[in-house]
């Protein structure tokens, strides 16, 4: 049963797989079967992911986006699987028609992720490594816990990709990293499931002591610091306004190494319990780990 409640039947595993969007793509890879990969979203020479981790997923044909699906494309493909996103629900019943088996993936959140993983494990015959990359999350869960019991919880305002006026409610996935990370979210009390915007009044108010900029962000740290109606804030005023580290993934969001995201978070707001070099270490362990190649660790910044 996928993750839109459909019941999807396979004789066998999957050999060859479609994906119709990143995160099952890096759920595939991260299972070790990338070789299975025979179309994708469209745009993958855009993922810095795929470049080091499989160039060779760059020259497969792209085949839809968060949009749409070219179904035409997806049947000249002749697939044992197509995995779409939540957003492409309805393309399902056409799949289905040309007898083309497709399951549906929602990972909106650390829970929904790890089932996403553990289904398609099953689904591609890859449970061991399924099993292999969900421990791994218990395993660094029960250590970030460990890590920041009794420490102090700083407030943190994390703020969206478009502009640091805009920030993580309590619904969004942020939320569960920053609370995770051991800190408190600046914005919980906001209401809504995505992006919220505020005034500069708003965030006077939520006084936070830090403020993450994420990887993908219009602007940077700097800009933050730079801008004089943020200068009672306490995170400016102490310089604790951090980025996420560009040119690698979006650790800030349920992918298969949104995890390090929160191991990123936990160096930065208890670098006493957690050093950063100590995270460094463990990231490229990671990628050596579950994607097979050794990470440029002058990507890792904060």
């Amino acid at each position: 049963t996928d993750q839109a409640g459909r019941t999807v039947e396979l004789t066998a595993p999957a050999e060859t797989v479609v994906s119709g969007y990143y995160i099952s793509t890096y759920a595939v890879l991260a299972l070790g079967k990338g070789d299975a990969v025979v179309g994708l979203e469209k745009k993958a020479d855009t993922r810095s992911l795929y470049q080091m981790a499989a160039p060779e997923l760059i020259e497969k044909p792209g085949v839809g986006t968060m949009k749409e699906l070219d179904t035409e494309a997806v049947a000249a493909l002749e697939p044992d699987l197509v995995i779409l996103p939540a957003a492409l629900v309805d393309y399902a019943d056409t799949l289905d028609g040309l007898g083309i088996p497709s399951r549906v993936g929602a990972p909106e959140s650390h829970e929904a992720l790890v089932e996403m993983i553990g289904l398609l494990g099953r689904a591609l015959g890859a449970e061991d490594a399924a099993a292999a990359l969900t421990d791994y999350y218990d395993e660094q869960l029960e250590r970030m816990a460990a890590l920041t019991e009794g420490a102090e919880k700083p407030t943190v305002y994390m703020a969206s990709n478009s502009s640091y006026l805009s920030c993580a409610p309590a619904a969004m996935y942020q939320n569960y990293l920053v609370e995770t990370a051991g800190g408190v979210n600046a914005a919980a009390s906001l209401e809504g499931d995505y992006w919220t915007e505020v005034s500069y009044e708003d965030i006077l108010a939520m006084a936070p002591e830090v403020i993450v900029v994420p990887s993908g962000a219009e602007y940077t740290a700097a800009d933050v610091l730079a801008d004089t109606q943020l200068a009672g804030v306490p995170a400016v005023e102490n310089g604790k306004v951090y980025q996420m580290p560009a040119g690698l993934e979006e650790w800030d969001s349920p992918i298969p190494s949104g995890i390090l995201g929160c191991l990123w978070l936990t160096s930065v707001l208890h670098p006493e319990q957690y050093p950063f070099e100590e995270f460094v270490a463990d990231a490229a362990d990671f990628y050596q780990t579950f994607y097979g190649f050794a990470v440029d660790e002058s990507l890792i910044t904060k």
